[in-house]
């Protein structure tokens, strides 16, 4: 076993791709989440929250580095009390990917602040839906209880909007073929914890990214 940073993993694990993932490739990813998406969209709330979390992962939708974008201009938005704003970014990145937990939080938070309460509960219930989907698979203290998370971005959401611990380090752990985001935080009263979430599905997409790009 080792710890190994973040930036090197993705630049040495290009040369092979998990096992666990391979199978559900792109484009099997995407069909997949199609399906469970319509069934949200139609107000399905007992699909299977992870299943549709790793295949907006794996399928990579939405519009990666300008989603990026939309979601940090979002938090500069709401962070300044420009809600309409933050809420137009919201929306934008749940319109094509509503396994997103940033934009359901940014929807929500943005709608709490224009008064919108109605609206705004059917995103926290959404939202909620995805953290639970997260809290359901460990309890976050060692290797073999890791909470799964299929984005880094889901790992730092639910740090501070579930967890309510401040990041302190994050680094990345491979052992038995399976990554690992070992991260130190603190609580609110000062407390240092070590916290473990599966990693697997976010390599397993830089992994893949990675092929693709040596293969162009």
């Amino acid at each position: 076993m080792k710890i190994i940073r973040f930036t090197a993993v993705v630049i040495l694990a290009s040369t092979s791709v998990s096992s666990v993932l391979a199978a559900d490739d792109m484009q099997a990813a995407r069909a997949k989440y199609s399906e469970l998406a319509a069934k949200v969209r139609a107000g399905d709330s007992g699909v299977d929250w992870k299943a549709l979390r790793v295949a907006a992962a794996i399928g990579e939708v939405g519009s990666g580095s300008e989603d990026f974008k939309n979601i940090k201009n979002g938090y500069s938005a709401l962070n300044e009390g420009r809600f309409e704003e933050s809420l137009k970014f919201g929306r934008e990145i749940e319109g094509h990917n509503i396994a997103d937990v940033d934009a359901h939080y940014l929807a929500w938070r943005s709608l709490m602040g224009l008064g919108r309460e109605g609206e705004a509960d059917k995103e926290r219930v959404l939202l909620a839906a995805l953290l639970q989907s997260i809290t359901d698979s460990g309890d976050g203290k060692s290797v073999k209880t890791a909470w799964f998370a299929t984005t880094v971005r889901e790992t730092y959401l639910y740090m501070g909007s579930v967890l309510n611990v401040q990041l302190q380090e994050h680094r990345t752990w491979k052992q038995d073929g399976h990554y690992y985001d070992v991260v130190a935080v603190k609580d609110k009263d000062g407390k240092q914890m070590i916290l473990w979430f599966n990693a697997d599905t976010e390599m397993h997409r830089q992994m893949a990214a990675g092929e693709r790009a040596m293969h162009k």
